[in-house]
């Protein structure tokens, strides 16, 4: 009487382990037997999946030659560069690039049908405008579909001015330009010699121990202090202190000759003119009228 003995857990589990491993070296594995294998995993109503062909886009080198849209007014034309990008998921790159050849000029006549009214309403010195609406209506594209499959076209456009009105309009924004340019360069070297002016007349009271300048002050030394900061702002200052110059001489003249012929006409008369003749000096030098007897200097304290 032959005795059986109870095999322990990892008896059983290692014999189960070899098991498996004997069926997977057994098992076919070559393509067909696989795809029989999971043919036969399939539900019968479901059927065999078809697999999804990837998406194929091809796009063709730009016309030479642009489309021509009539602006607002009818007067002058956008100059409209199309650009075609075509999509298909039935067809392989080659074919899809042919079938964009023979329908590149089908596609710029249904561009031109539906960006003409848009391209009308935009004033022809802004092809910005005239961009945006026609990519914004042309953004969704169109199809085409025959018996080798539907390609879909996805155009955008750029848009260009006119020639003419480009012709036109180019000497004059170069003026505007020069002068933007030359606005910024003034402001800058006003700001530079107003600065340094600035600092030299500081600089120049610092050391005549003046303390803060008066307005008469400032009139007397700007003319100087302008020789350290700006050629050109130097001559300037130095003409207008010629004018100013040659002004007070005249003034004194007219009342040198007024005091010796004020016989000829009333004291009233005379003082009217006489302070006129004051007040317009005044202005001129930048003065408030009498200020020169009103503003008296401080008498310099007494050291004890």
């Amino acid at each position: 009487m032959t005795s059986t003995r109870k095999k322990g857990l990892f008896a059983r589990w290692r014999e189960w382990w070899g098991d498996r491993r004997r069926r997977r070296h057994d098992a076919p594995t070559t393509t067909g037997a696989v795809s029989e294998q999971v043919a036969e995993w399939e539900s019968p109503a479901l059927g065999s999946v078809e697999p999804v062909r990837p998406e194929a886009y091809a796009e063709l080198a730009p016309a030479a030659e642009p489309l021509l849209l009539a602006a607002e007014g009818d007067v002058f034309e956008f100059q409209v560069l199309p650009h075609f990008r075509w999509h298909s998921r039935d067809m392989p790159v080659d074919q899809l690039r042919r079938r964009a050849g023979a329908l590149s000029a089908e596609a710029r006549d249904e561009l031109l049908k539906r960006s003409w009214s848009l391209a009308r309403t935009c004033d022809p010195v802004d092809p910005v405008k005239a961009e945006k609406l026609i990519n914004s209506e042309l953004s969704d594209g169109w199809c085409y579909e025959d018996e080798s499959g539907l390609v879909k076209c996805r155009p955008t456009v750029r848009v260009r001015v006119d020639p003419a009105l480009r012709d036109r309009m180019r000497p004059a924004r170069l003026e505007a330009q020069a002068m933007k340019e030359a606005l910024d360069l003034g402001l800058l070297k006003a700001a530079h010699a107003r600065q340094l002016t600035d600092e030299w007349m500081r600089v120049i009271a610092a050391l005549e121990s003046s303390g803060e300048l008066a307005p008469a002050q400032r009139q007397f030394l700007v003319p100087f202090a302008a020789a350290l900061a700006d050629g050109d702002f130097a001559a300037a200052t130095d003409a207008l202190r010629t004018v100013r110059r040659t002004g007070a001489l005249a003034l004194a003249n007219v009342l040198d000759q007024a005091t010796k012929n004020h016989e000829q006409i009333g004291l009233f008369e005379f003082a009217n003119a006489y302070d006129k003749a004051l007040n317009s000096f005044s202005q001129q030098m930048g003065l408030t009228p009498f200020s020169w007897i009103l503003d008296r200097p401080e008498p310099p304290e007494e050291t004890p």
